[in-house]
């Protein structure tokens, strides 16, 4: 361990986030493969190599969330109703030595039972302060903050969740629960906690509505991401360590240390304060991200879910139907912007549960390739990974006009006459898992008019779309509850919710009998 001369000592905070349950390195395409640049277990093993560098009394690990939902693993986990299982994905999470955490948004997708399970088995403090208990208005679960004391310097921790949560799940897994602006509650507990510490940090499983530097505003402001008027207008948060947005973040700006380290462990962040030992103020601050890939897999983990590992790997590979034809996807860009057998059978299946007139979906993987003949558990996470619902939306004619519209504004025309989507859906993060297709309408959209009026033809089983009838979309509960920020869905449009998700969908519909893929091309845009 370095030694600290003189009045300045360093305070080193590495963070995590969206981790969303990649233990270890591979994404589950190929069985055999555990070569990918990413991972819990290497965050774990970076984590590590820079505590003993700046010794434990300089170090501070936190953690923002989204663990228990996101890969293979962390689906089989879930799937075999053992807690067991959970158990010991919770423990992977344990060895990385954690000393703060908050939840992610997905990590509700499994319900309050499995949550509270986590949360009870995790060693770590988890901190919450904006998730309520709607009776009582006190945190639900966790503790309101926690104090750490570093080489004599008190850091105070505080933990905040998007908001948002309520318009993404369905009512039973947040039943009871009441989501309060992460801004207010910041705005509360830091006037509580400042006056007790030297240092105040931030975890937020949230991003940013607007550029922390720049102050230009990149989406919305409805609450999901309040990270920009967190930092703006609470000048009290010294280390603002986020998540959410799977954005690559490392700035200092408001005199404040920002970072957010990307997605599946592919990086770490690293806050450096150097503080005078005598004031106990900060004199400098720097940020910078690690990334993981350099770093080997930690053992203890690797031999921690060997086992749960290699029961996820033969889950994965039962097969689940035998199609008469396949429905590939050639590659998810092109297949956004011209269609692909895959995308309508996706849509087609969405029609079948709901029996509804239309059908919405967004290509949910940049590496989804389809089905071939033979559909296994692979293929459908693969293609699928995300633990959504399936719903049936009421709306007028009017009302879907303007949600098509919506998704024909996410395209510009280049000069070359090329087809291609706006910048703010590619960079920071990208963000083409809203952009919905719709079938079995047909749609042209002129790209050179203005956004909002570019349809220049829908129609459904040859009649065009009346703004005064009502129809009933298909839709994944994430887009029906207003995620996305589509235009016109609300909860009071949605007329049902299934009780299955996808992979079950896809067994049970790939199942019920001969079924013909729908090659088709239904839309168009120029």
């Amino acid at each position: 361990m370095p030694k600290f001369e003189g009045k300045i000592m360093k305070l080193v905070f590495l963070h995590s986030s969206d981790t969303h349950g990649f233990l270890l390195p591979t994404d589950y395409q190929n069985k055999n493969n555990y070569e990918a640049p990413f991972s819990l277990s290497r965050v774990s093993t970076a984590i590590k190599t820079e505590k003993n560098k700046f010794g434990a009394d300089h170090v501070v690990v936190t953690d923002a969330g989204d663990c228990l939902q996101g890969s293979p693993l962390a689906s089989y986990a879930h799937s075999t109703g053992d807690y067991r299982d959970l158990v010991i994905f919770t423990e992977a999470y344990n060895k990385v030595g954690y000393d703060a955490r908050c939840l992610g948004n997905h990590d509700f997708n499994f319900g309050q039972d499995y949550l509270t399970y986590y949360i009870d088995n995790n060693k770590a403090p988890i901190i919450n302060d904006n998730i309520l208990d709607a009776e009582t208005n006190v945190p639900a679960f966790g503790k309101e903050y926690q104090i750490i004391e570093k080489s004599g310097i008190k850091i105070g921790i505080l933990g905040i969740t998007t908001q948002y949560i309520p318009h993404w799940e369905p009512k039973e897994n947040i039943a009871g629960l009441k989501f309060i602006s992460a801004y207010e509650q910041i705005k509360h507990y830091t006037k509580i906690l400042k006056p007790k510490v030297d240092i105040l940090a931030v975890i937020y499983h949230g991003g940013f509505e607007s550029d922390p530097v720049t102050g230009e505003v990149t989406e919305p402001h409805r609450g999901e991401n309040e990270g920009y008027k967190i930092l703006t207008e609470i000048p009290e948060v010294d280390v603002f360590l986020t998540g959410h947005q799977h954005r690559r973040l490392n700035v200092v700006s408001k005199n404040t240390a920002i970072v957010q380290p990307g997605y599946r462990g592919e990086a770490i962040a690293e806050v450096m304060l150097d503080i005078d030992e005598k004031t106990k103020k900060i004199n400098s601050m720097s940020t910078r991200l690690i990334d993981t890939k350099d770093y080997e897999p930690d053992p203890e983990i690797v031999e921690l879910v060997h086992n749960l590992d290699e029961r996820t790997q033969k889950w994965l590979d039962q097969p689940i139907a035998n199609l008469s034809e396949p429905a590939p996807i050639e590659d998810a860009m092109k297949g956004r912007l011209q269609g692909a057998p895959f995308i309508n059978l996706l849509q087609q299946m969405q029609l079948w549960f709901t029996k509804a007139d239309v059908s919405a979906t967004a290509v949910m993987s940049e590496k989804a390739k389809g089905f071939g003949k033979e559909v296994t558990m692979r293929d459908v996470l693969l293609n699928y990974p995300y633990a959504n619902q399936l719903c049936r939306v009421k709306l007028t004619g009017k009302q879907l006009r303007h949600i098509i519209e919506h998704s024909a504004s996410f395209l510009k025309k280049d000069t070359d006459g090329k087809i291609k989507f706006l910048d703010r859906w590619i960079k920071p993060k990208p963000l083409l898992y809203h952009f919905d297709v719709f079938y079995p309408i047909e749609y042209e959209a002129d790209i050179s008019k203005p956004a909002g009026e570019r349809l220049t033809k829908l129609v459904l089983n040859g009649k065009p779309i009346e703004d005064n009838k009502i129809y009933h979309l298909a839709v994944n509960n994430y887009r029906a509850m207003g995620g996305g920020f589509y235009p016109e869905y609300s909860m009071d449009k949605i007329e049902f919710t299934l009780d299955k998700d996808y992979v079950q969908m896809f067994s049970e519909y790939l199942t019920h009998g001969s079924i013909k893929v729908d090659t088709k091309h239904n839309y168009r845009f120029y």
